[in-house]
């Protein structure tokens, strides 16, 4: 993961609130990475391991933007934000996903491909998708493109 520049910053006008999300993955290294990162670009981030927690997150405080795991225990990303799209209908969703095949000594030809899960994010309403791994700088180019405060991610 690589450190964000210094022109990433500022880019919302002097006064402008930082526009609020949430990082819903069961990962605490991926979170974390992705907190301190989108924090040093000027976000206003807040965490969550799993789905249910990201429900009680939004009850308690509204965010602009869900960045959400689609492989989490008990409740997977397509249907969180399936749940989502009818609960919060104003919150724009970001998918991540690395497919159920990490490293050779894992892959089993029978595991879901990360295109499939970034598919049916797709499907569920996600407005933005974007494959693991990626570089941090991809992920600021989707967000801005989802929220609209930059050009759309080629």
């Amino acid at each position: 993961m690589t450190n964000v520049p210094t022109a990433t910053r500022g880019s919302r006008s002097p006064g402008a609130a930082a526009p609020r999300l949430l990082i819903v993955d069961d990962e605490p290294d991926v979170r974390a990475a992705m907190h301190r990162v989108l924090e040093r670009a000027g976000y206003s981030v807040r965490l969550a391991a799993n789905a249910d927690q990201a429900i009680e997150e939004l009850r308690a405080e509204m965010v602009e933007l869900v960045i959400t795991d689609m492989i989490m225990p008990r409740q997977n990303g397509a249907a969180l934000i399936a749940t989502l799209k009818v609960d919060f209908p104003g919150v724009r969703i970001v998918a991540i996903s690395g497919g159920g095949n990490f490293w050779p000594q894992g892959y089993k030809r029978e595991a879901i491909t990360t295109s499939a899960y970034l598919a049916a994010a797709e499907r569920a309403g996600a407005d933005g998708v974007l494959a693991k791994p990626f570089e941090m700088l991809e992920l600021l180019d989707v967000i801005r493109a989802v929220l609209g405060t930059g050009a759309k991610p080629k």
